[in-house]
């Protein structure tokens, strides 16, 4: 295959294996983020922004010419909001069997969240398959805390934490555990990723980031949570997800297609 000339070339071909490598582990989608910090966990790119910005860049090379789908890596960045519509309530009805979906978890679903949106981005289709809710803080977050995360919590709910492990990461948790606590007192909570365990087991490289809110800025050591890799977080979430199934997921599936086809035929027999 053909990457081009240059400096540039090398770059497409590594993106492009290690797309490959993520469809061949089923893996997809995956983001940018994680792709710049494989890379650079490997040694293959140095850890900077320019380096951030030319995998951004071979990326769109390699989907523009049509050699990686668009739909393999996500943009948590932007969405589109689309509305439900049918032409007959037995049409609608239909439609939405189609997507029917059992509560495998008798009504006490676990919450995940991330500290970035770019992680929520790939996790996303396993929260689905699982039908858990997932939501990124994308930092320090105020309002969206007590709007939106706030009001689904129930008493004992756990939440299934995945962050950077640094010293602004540790204030990030802190704070989204201080107010989340103070409107559900017996919420549980679970840090996933990344544990000092994980730091030591898997031998992460480390970075260092700058903290401008002192005088003099600080500086400390990072563990940022794509360093892990997509593949052993994947691992680590759907772990952890299984053992607190009340029942294997397999076993919901299968009573769900069963009450699916059931109410299927029962609704077309409906007049149109």
């Amino acid at each position: 295959m053909n990457y081009g000339t240059g400096g540039a070339s090398r770059r497409r071909k590594l993106v492009h294996n290690l797309l490959l490598e993520h469809a061949a582990a089923g893996e997809l989608p995956t983001s940018l983020r994680f792709l710049f910090y494989e890379l650079v966990a490997r040694g293959d790119l140095p850890k900077s922004q320019q380096s951030a910005n030319r995998v951004s860049g071979c990326a769109t090379w390699l989907r523009e010419r049509g050699d990686v789908p668009w739909d393999w890596i996500v943009d948590e960045t932007r969405s589109l909001d689309v509305w439900g519509r049918a032409e007959s309530a037995r049409g609608y009805l239909l439609d939405e069997l189609a997507h029917f979906r059992l509560d495998p978890w008798d009504g006490s679903p676990p919450l995940v969240i991330t500290e970035s949106r770019s992680l929520a981005g790939v996790l996303r289709p396993l929260a689905m398959a699982y039908r858990v809710d997932i939501a990124s803080t994308n930092g320090q977050a105020g309002g969206f805390l007590h709007t939106d995360i706030a009001p689904a919590l129930f008493p004992g709910r756990e939440v299934l934490y995945l962050g950077d492990l640094d010293y602004a990461g540790i204030g990030i948790e802190a704070n989204t555990t201080k107010v989340l606590r103070g409107y559900e007192p017996e919420l549980r909570w679970k840090r996933l990723a990344i544990t000092d365990a994980q730091r030591k087991r898997s031998d992460l490289p480390s970075t260092t980031k700058v903290d401008k809110r002192f005088r003099p800025p600080r500086r400390y050591e990072a563990w940022e949570t794509e360093a892990l890799g997509q593949g052993p977080i994947i691992k680590v979430v759907t772990k952890a997800l299984d053992k607190r199934l009340p029942r294997p997921l397999a076993e919901v599936r299968e009573l769900e297609q069963a009450q699916r086809a059931a109410a299927m035929r029962k609704v077309k027999r409906w007049p149109s």
